[in-house]
């Protein structure tokens, strides 16, 4: 979990979309089982860019609201056909909540395999997965350097830790090894 609150600004649902973009602003929505009501609001763009680039899908990221606190998972975010940010959906979470998320996967140990003249070809970049939201990994990392000629990696090869709950199929491919 970063540490540095991401500072969010309230929104009025009524205010121009467009106007908002334009003057360097996203429109985001907080969201969650434990508000009475969704929060519309607004965050500027570098500030979410760098929190974006900080932090993982997997991520619970402090936001601050006219001082008060909310921990969050970002849950989607939408961009136009030119990859400008459109909107963001953030949920709220409370520590030891359970809930579903999608999970990285990142690879290491690739090199080895180009020594070998061996490439890793990636199927699927992330795993659901449902559990207490302090529990979830942020990222999975995988070491894939042992591999050899036609290994498969499966979302059952996966070591998760025993309180989380793998949604994914357990014999979906993650990864393949190819000359």
């Amino acid at each position: 979990m970063s540490n540095v609150a991401f500072k969010v600004y309230q929104r009025d649902t009524k205010e121009n979309l467009k106007n908002m973009r334009k003057s360097g602003q996203v429109p985001c929505i907080i969201y969650g089982e434990f508000l009475e009501e969704s929060i519309p609001v607004k965050m500027d763009k570098p500030e979410l860019i760098k929190m974006l680039k900080a932090n993982y899908s997997g991520s619970i990221i402090p936001f601050d609201l006219d001082g008060k606190p909310f921990n969050c998972v970002v849950k989607e975010v939408q961009r136009s056909n030119v990859n400008e940010i459109l909107h963001m959906d953030l949920q709220y979470v409370k520590p030891n909540e359970v809930i579903k998320m999608s999970i990285p996967v990142k690879y290491f140990g690739q090199e080895n395999l180009e020594l070998k003249r061996l490439v890793l070809e990636t199927f699927n970049q992330s795993i659901e997965l449902q559990g207490n939201v302090e529990e979830i990994p942020e990222f999975i990392e995988i070491n894939v350097a042992d591999m050899n000629f036609n290994d498969k990696l499966l979302v059952k090869d996966i070591a998760i830790p025993e309180s989380v709950t793998v949604l994914s199929n357990p014999d979906t491919i993650l990864a393949i090894v190819h000359s």
